[in-house]
């Protein structure tokens, strides 16, 4: 049983003595290089309305990761977002609205460090759901010009 162990210490050991720093270690110089984003919408309802949201996701386009999701946001009485912390580097970015807006975007961008990129973002026109607003037309089906087909 001693020999066990000792074999395991020593397997151990080397592999200690063989092991390098991983791209953890450079990362971590890349992360305090940050900068913002900064999200203008045409027609987002503003945060006091408490309507509209939109969830901003970050992914980096040189597949590194599975992405940096960014919580959920409601504009600010200018319609703008500011995402602030961003590691520098290029992103697919996906805007998805989850208020009166539920139209999806996704676009690339580019963040450098300590500057604010800005992005204009177009929604396209859309209407809160009331039950005053709900037009229904009138039919009338004419019973005697539907076709008849007897089977033999």
């Amino acid at each position: 049983m001693k020999q066990i162990y000792l074999y395991l210490a020593c397997l151990l050991l080397s592999l200690a003595v063989h092991a390098e720093k991983g791209p953890r270690a450079k990362a971590d110089k890349a992360m305090v290089k940050e900068g913002s984003v900064r999200f203008k919408f045409n027609n987002l309802a503003p945060a006091a309305a408490h309507k509209d949201s939109v969830l901003i996701i970050f992914d980096r386009c040189n597949h590194t990761g599975a992405g940096i999701v960014y919580k959920v946001y409601a504009a600010d009485q200018d319609r703008n977002i500011t995402v602030e912390g961003i590691p520098a580097g290029k992103y697919y970015v996906t805007i998805q609205g989850l208020g009166i807006h539920r139209s999806r975007t996704e676009t690339i961008v580019r963040v450098r460090a300590q500057k604010n990129h800005q992005l204009a973002i177009s929604l396209e026109d859309s209407e809160e759901f009331t039950k005053d607003k709900v037009i229904i037309p009138s039919s009338n089906t004419d019973l005697s010009s539907l076709a008849i087909l007897s089977m033999k």
